[in-house]
């Protein structure tokens, strides 16, 4: 199994930032216990407890691998228990385990960061083992947040699978990223830091916060909606679909975002993708004006439009 020292030291590092979590495991397909982390005095024994419980949904995703996509709690009288299946090339299932007196929803979209982080350790692909605060009251604080909040804003990126919305992170926050590798949806939430030198005296850090666009998520959405300074709503020029799915993006973000005067903004993205997009683009233009937002089109492979797409952004955060 690869790297499963990487994945000991994430879950390690989220129970540190989690005190109401008593465990964390990764288990594969099979019922074997990839790697896992608990605090000091947790029950042993209760790990066969869970392992049980585990059996029968272990079994349903591997009856209905191809299709599903698990999540679900537990109460009993030791412990609640939340677990997800992990899509990637190592298939394997997510374990948090707490105690009664926890508020388990609290932090399970915050988990929710370690599991993308996971999901990736198993696709082999290099991730940070960092990973963010969570408060007593369920905020969270990204690391540059907590020297000073007023250089900070957050943009959250939305849209339909396969849109883009990771490439684009990575080619504007200077990441790497193979072309060429098979795609890989966002498990639940990824987030890219990048910071400016904006003057002399002012320095600015941009957190994409680049989210799932599986139906299923929608509660997760909700979650980091609230964090947003901003939302980059995103469809692909190749797949006219993601265009027409967009009108209920954007009442998504309305819907949850904290204000009205958050700006919006819809981007079409994989312009290299197509010759002719004159059409495309006047029906994106009219839908933009529709809803008062801005439009603008990139590439996230070529990087065209992505430097005009952050300059308008940033200047609109002020």
């Amino acid at each position: 199994m690869p790297r499963v020292n990487e994945i000991d030291e994430l879950l390690g590092n989220l129970l540190r930032q989690v005190n109401n979590l008593s465990a964390a495991l990764v288990v594969d397909l099979d019922g074997l216990i990839i790697a896992r982390s608990s605090v000091q005095g947790f029950d042993e024994e209760l790990i066969g407890a869970i392992m049980a419980i585990l059996d029968q949904t272990i079994t349903k995703i591997k009856r209905y691998a191809e299709t599903s996509f698990g999540t679900g709690t537990f109460d009993t009288n030791d412990f609640q228990l939340f677990y997800m299946e992990l899509g990637n090339k190592v298939p394997a299932i997510f374990v948090l385990v707490a105690n009664h007196y926890s508020n388990i929803d609290k932090f399970i979209p915050f988990a929710y960061i370690v599991a993308e982080k996971i999901s990736s350790i198993l696709s082999n692909y290099d991730v940070s083992l960092k990973i963010p605060k969570l408060t007593e009251e369920g905020e969270l604080i990204l690391p540059a947040e907590e020297f000073n909040r007023n250089n900070v804003k957050k943009i959250a990126l939305v849209g339909s699978e396969a849109v883009g919305k990771s490439k684009l992170a990575q080619m504007y926050c200077g990441g790497n990223f193979n072309e060429n590798r098979l795609y890989k949806p966002t498990l639940g939430i990824s987030i890219n830091e990048k910071e400016l030198q904006v003057s002399s005296n002012f320095k600015l850090t941009l957190y994409l916060l680049d989210l799932s666009g599986l139906k299923s998520f929608v509660k997760i959405r909700k979650f980091y909606y609230k964090y947003s300074n901003a939302v980059l709503i995103l469809f692909d020029y190749s797949n006219i679909d993601t265009l027409n799915n967009i009108s209920g993006w954007i009442e998504e973000s309305r819907h949850f975002l904290r204000n009205e005067t958050i700006p919006l903004i819809l981007i079409g993205n994989k312009i290299d993708k197509i010759e002719n997009r004159e059409e495309i683009k006047s029906q994106a233009s009219k839908l933009a004006n529709q809803y008062n937002i801005s439009f603008f089109e990139t590439s996230a492979l070529t990087g065209e439009g992505i430097d005009e797409l952050f300059t308008y952004l940033i200047s609109s955060l002020f």
